[in-house]
């Protein structure tokens, strides 16, 4: 998967966080509040390590001891570029998940195992994929001895990235 993110979270925390900080400039923006650097101190502040951290451009808006960086239009240029990193994320994940959609199906029609590889019994790629996102994940082996789940581990699996996706 390629990753768009900078931060290593998953997608569904990083368009939290995103939104979180798209709320917080808002209400920055009604108070007419310092963005980049601290009013009181000119410290960098929050918002410039958020953005910094995820190599986002970042304007910053501060009219505080004689300093004056910016224009009021920061807070919704920061706002617009939150929505299309975010845009991004959920597109990103989007094909990522519809990849592993695909070689679920390909697995099915194999009759494959999915969960632990069905010649060595050790952990898949599905495994971390699923783990990481925090989708439940149902087995499906028929080898070595080992018997878990049914069949419909497929289409389970399938439902389940289905509705992890609309969740984003």
């Amino acid at each position: 998967m390629s990753q768009i993110t900078a931060v290593n979270v998953p997608a569904k925390k990083e368009i939290e966080a995103s939104n979180s900080i798209i709320s917080q400039l808002k209400d920055y923006q009604s108070k007419n509040w310092a963005i980049g650097l601290n009013g009181d101190n000119l410290a960098p502040d929050g918002f410039l390590a958020f953005f910094t951290e995820r190599r986002l451009p970042f304007a910053y808006y501060v009219r505080s001891q004689g300093v004056s960086v910016g224009e009021p239009s920061a807070y919704q240029i920061n706002i617009d570029t939150l929505n299309h990193y975010v845009a991004l994320i959920r597109s990103s994940e989007g094909l990522a998940v519809h990849g592993v959609i695909t070689q679920l199906n390909h697995y099915k029609s194999q009759n494959w195992a999915i969960g632990l590889n069905g010649s060595t019994l050790q952990p898949d790629d599905f495994l971390p994929f699923f783990d990481t996102r925090g989708v439940p994940f149902a087995y499906y082996v028929r080898s070595g001895g080992v018997e878990l789940g049914t069949p419909a581990a497929y289409e389970n699996n399938i439902k389940a990235l289905q509705q992890y996706l609309s969740s984003l």
